[in-house]
């Protein structure tokens, strides 16, 4: 197999770079992982649930999930009063998957 470095650009290497940059932090993952697993309408979930369901302040989940939107990582709609935010690139979860499996090895 070529090295990864002939098999894809460098724009798409610093693309891939930010995006595991962003999920370096235990609550942004734990937000994409809760996001993942969520069913029902096109998986979405309000920010009251979900710093409810991550036991998190609400103030905090705000800032991070606001970072996860700018990038790129999330997407949102607003219903009445309410945000929604659910996954802009669902393929994350296989990278998340793969982190659990490795991080359970350590």
């Amino acid at each position: 197999m070529k090295p990864l470095h002939s098999r894809v650009e460098a724009q798409q290497l610093d693309r891939a770079a930010a995006m595991l940059k962003v999920l370096s932090h235990p609550k942004r993952l734990a937000i994409v992982d809760l996001l993942g697993k969520t069913k029902g309408k096109d998986s979405q979930m309000s920010v009251t649930d979900i710093y409810q369901a991550l036991d998190l302040p609400q103030a905090i989940a705000s800032q991070h999930l606001i970072t996860l939107k700018d990038r790129g990582v999330l997407k949102s709609s607003k219903i009445g009063t309410k945000i929604y935010y659910s996954l802009a690139v669902p393929q994350l979860l296989k990278v998340i998957d793969t982190l659990e499996d490795y991080s359970g090895k350590l």
